[in-house]
């Protein structure tokens, strides 16, 4: 919150903390979002942490282990009638190019991405890719103009 309505807000008054994904290989998956560009944050017995920019950590189990405690199934994505996508991620950049550039770093690493689509999708350019488990993963060009995230 921001108690001195004087100063304009900077930053969100929150962010996302967690966000679990159940996976088929919680190694296979953690070099995967690594080699996104995402931070490695740690393998442990019953899980793997990643963490995107702004401190959201990525909660990677094994969909086939029983877990010490409930996690409910869940359907990621939000447009799974139109998209593949299960998860989108935004490069720090409005710029087609520095999307081309982010793109290019993908493939040097050993990723099968998509051309970047010729048409924008809300004023984002974007392309998209497969993490090891078929779950589609969009990358757009940001959003969030000159406001910190």
């Amino acid at each position: 919150m921001n108690p001195d309505k004087r100063r304009p807000r900077t930053l969100p008054a929150a962010a996302l903390g967690h966000f679990v994904m159940k996976v088929n290989d919680i190694s296979i998956s953690y070099q995967f979002y690594t080699k996104l560009g995402l931070r490695p944050f740690g393998i442990f017995p019953d899980l793997a942490i990643i963490e995107l920019r702004g401190g959201t950590h990525i909660l990677l189990f094994n969909k086939n282990d029983e877990l010490p405690f409930s996690l409910s199934s869940s359907h990621l994505g939000q447009r799974g009638a139109s998209f593949s996508e299960r998860l989108d991620l935004m490069i720090d950049s409005q710029s087609r190019s520095d999307l081309e550039l982010y793109r290019t770093t993908l493939i040097e690493k050993g990723l099968s991405v998509d051309e970047i689509a010729q048409d924008q999708c809300f004023g984002h350019d974007y392309f998209q890719l497969a993490d090891p488990d078929g779950n589609g993963i969009t990358v757009y060009t940001s959003h969030t103009e000159a406001f910190s995230v």
